[in-house]
Protein backbone atom coordinates (compact mmCIF):
# COMPACT_ATOMS: atom_id res chain seq x y z
CA UNK A 1 0.00 0.00 0.00
CA UNK A 2 1.40 3.27 -1.14
CA UNK A 3 0.88 6.86 0.47
CA UNK A 4 -1.32 7.88 -2.28
CA UNK A 5 -3.61 4.77 -1.51
CA UNK A 6 -3.35 6.02 2.53
CA UNK A 7 -4.13 9.39 2.00
CA UNK A 8 -8.03 11.10 1.63
CA UNK A 9 -8.08 14.74 0.12
CA UNK A 10 -10.25 15.71 2.34
CA UNK A 11 -7.15 15.04 5.24
CA UNK A 12 -4.69 17.46 3.02
CA UNK A 13 -4.35 21.02 5.39
CA UNK A 14 -4.72 23.92 3.68
CA UNK A 15 -0.98 24.83 3.79
CA UNK A 16 -0.15 21.92 1.28
CA UNK A 17 0.65 22.51 -2.45
CA UNK A 18 0.19 19.77 -5.41
CA UNK A 19 2.80 19.15 -7.51
CA UNK A 20 1.13 17.39 -11.01
CA UNK A 21 2.80 16.31 -13.78
CA UNK A 22 1.27 14.81 -16.98
CA UNK A 23 2.46 11.44 -18.06
CA UNK A 24 2.63 12.22 -21.71
CA UNK A 25 3.86 15.81 -22.08
CA UNK A 26 5.88 16.28 -18.71
CA UNK A 27 4.32 19.44 -17.72
CA UNK A 28 4.10 20.54 -14.53
CA UNK A 29 1.56 22.49 -12.49
CA UNK A 30 0.58 23.88 -8.87
CA UNK A 31 -2.88 23.55 -7.23
CA UNK A 32 -3.99 24.02 -3.79
CA UNK A 33 -5.42 21.67 -2.01
CA UNK A 34 -8.77 23.43 -1.60
CA UNK A 35 -8.25 24.03 -4.88
CA UNK A 36 -9.05 20.41 -6.17
CA UNK A 37 -11.71 20.04 -3.39
CA UNK A 38 -13.71 22.30 -5.30
CA UNK A 39 -13.36 20.65 -8.44
CA UNK A 40 -13.89 17.21 -7.29
CA UNK A 41 -17.80 16.01 -6.90
CA UNK A 42 -16.82 13.61 -3.91
CA UNK A 43 -14.59 14.79 -0.91
CA UNK A 44 -13.90 10.86 0.02
CA UNK A 45 -11.09 10.54 -2.67
CA UNK A 46 -8.11 8.97 -2.48
CA UNK A 47 -4.79 10.65 -3.50
CA UNK A 48 -4.49 7.73 -6.41
CA UNK A 49 -7.95 8.38 -7.89
CA UNK A 50 -7.14 11.69 -7.94
CA UNK A 51 -4.25 11.23 -10.33
CA UNK A 52 -5.26 8.51 -12.46
CA UNK A 53 -8.71 10.80 -13.03
CA UNK A 54 -6.47 14.36 -13.26
CA UNK A 55 -5.96 16.00 -16.79
CA UNK A 56 -3.32 17.68 -17.98
CA UNK A 57 -3.82 21.57 -18.39
CA UNK A 58 -1.65 22.34 -21.03
CA UNK A 59 -3.66 23.22 -23.80
CA UNK A 60 -3.65 20.68 -27.04
CA UNK A 61 -2.65 17.89 -24.39
CA UNK A 62 -5.28 17.48 -22.25
CA UNK A 63 -4.50 13.82 -20.76
CA UNK A 64 -5.68 11.88 -18.49
CA UNK A 65 -3.19 10.88 -15.44
CA UNK A 66 -0.65 12.56 -13.83
CA UNK A 67 2.11 12.29 -11.16
CA UNK A 68 1.52 13.70 -7.64
CA UNK A 69 3.89 15.09 -5.41
CA UNK A 70 3.00 17.07 -2.27
CA UNK A 71 4.70 20.24 -1.00
CA UNK A 72 4.33 22.04 2.11
CA UNK A 73 3.89 26.01 2.06
CA UNK A 74 4.98 26.97 5.22
CA UNK A 75 7.76 28.92 6.03
CA UNK A 76 10.77 27.08 7.65
CA UNK A 77 13.47 28.96 10.15
CA UNK A 78 16.59 29.19 9.77
CA UNK A 79 19.43 27.53 11.90
CA UNK A 80 20.17 30.56 14.82
CA UNK A 81 22.60 28.78 16.98
CA UNK A 82 26.17 28.99 16.79
CA UNK A 83 29.53 28.03 18.48
CA UNK A 84 30.31 30.02 20.82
Amino acid sequence: MTWQEDTWLRDLDESVIIESTCLKCGHVWLQSAIQLLLKVDHRNVRMDEVARHLACRRPGCRYVGVRINLLKNEDTSGFVGGMP
